[in-house]
């Protein structure tokens, strides 16, 4: 059986005879951390698409847990243990931030063992675990419609981990964040490794240098380069690619 959590194997992806990806390979280990960056239209958010099922790929494969899952719906691939956090934080605004979190430890479990006195105490146990992992815990009773937006964030992670997913996506976690919700935000990514596996997409290099974290760089649909950032910046090949600098400039 594959080492791998997730393999992702020769996948080509085309709209209307343009290629998204091409060929694309890349694997992610249980409990680790990636960071995938890249220009724009580089295929980084098509390759979540169709690791979740949203979009299936022309050619290749995607294997989780070495099991085929390329092809499956969805609602299926999810409950195999993938979540996806999209950019815009998806909380329910008239909810407070704990009952939010209740609501997302509910669905995990299932809604008829809410009826168990013993399971609603196992919910407000992994509720209050929750609040304590996005440092909302002062924040519990306030209402998600009035919640800074770093905050939400968080509060969405913090519901998307309920659901106790083996690889967690994250596409842009920290868009309209100011510096210091965004050191936040790494550091509670950061915490999420060994027990999840995340994969993050980002262009905020100041984010990324803090996630501390293997990075892929993906160009025309395909992986380019891999490494640690602080090689791929003294890269001539990756500053012309992504940052738009000449090669003449890097050197």
């Amino acid at each position: 059986m594959s080492p791998e959590l997730l393999e992702v194997r020769g996948v080509t992806v085309s709209f209307g005879g343009f290629k998204a990806l091409q060929d694309l390979s890349l694997s992610v280990q249980p409990g680790s951390l990636r960071v995938l960056i890249g220009p724009n239209g580089a295929g980084k958010s098509t390759l979540l698409d169709t690791i979740i099922g949203k979009v299936r790929p022309a050619a290749g494969e995607v294997y989780f847990r070495g099991e085929k899952i390329s092809g499956l719906p969805e609602h299926l691939i999810a409950r195999r243990g993938i979540c996806r956090k999209f950019q815009a934080p998806g909380v329910l605004d008239g909810l407070s931030v704990r009952d939010n979190l209740r609501l997302a430890v509910r669905a995990d479990k299932g809604v008829l063992a809410s009826f168990s006195p013993r399971r609603r105490q196992e919910e407000e146990a992994r509720t209050d675990e929750l609040l304590a992992l996005t440092g909302l815990g002062e924040r519990q009773d306030v209402m998600a419609s009035e919640l800074a937006h770093g905050e939400k964030q968080w509060l969405e992670i913090g519901m998307v981990v309920a659901g106790r997913p083996a690889l967690l996506l994250l596409d842009e976690p920290t868009a309209g964040m100011t510096a210091q919700e965004t050191a936040q935000t790494a550091e509670l990514i950061r915490s999420l490794a060994g027990k999840h596996a995340v994969l993050v997409i980002d262009h905020d290099m100041q984010f990324v240098e803090l996630l501390a974290a293997p990075v892929t760089v993906l160009h025309q649909g395909q992986v380019f380069r891999e490494g640690d950032l602080d090689h791929l910046r003294n890269d001539p090949d990756v500053m012309e690619i992504y940052l738009g600098r000449p090669r003449e400039a890097a050197d």
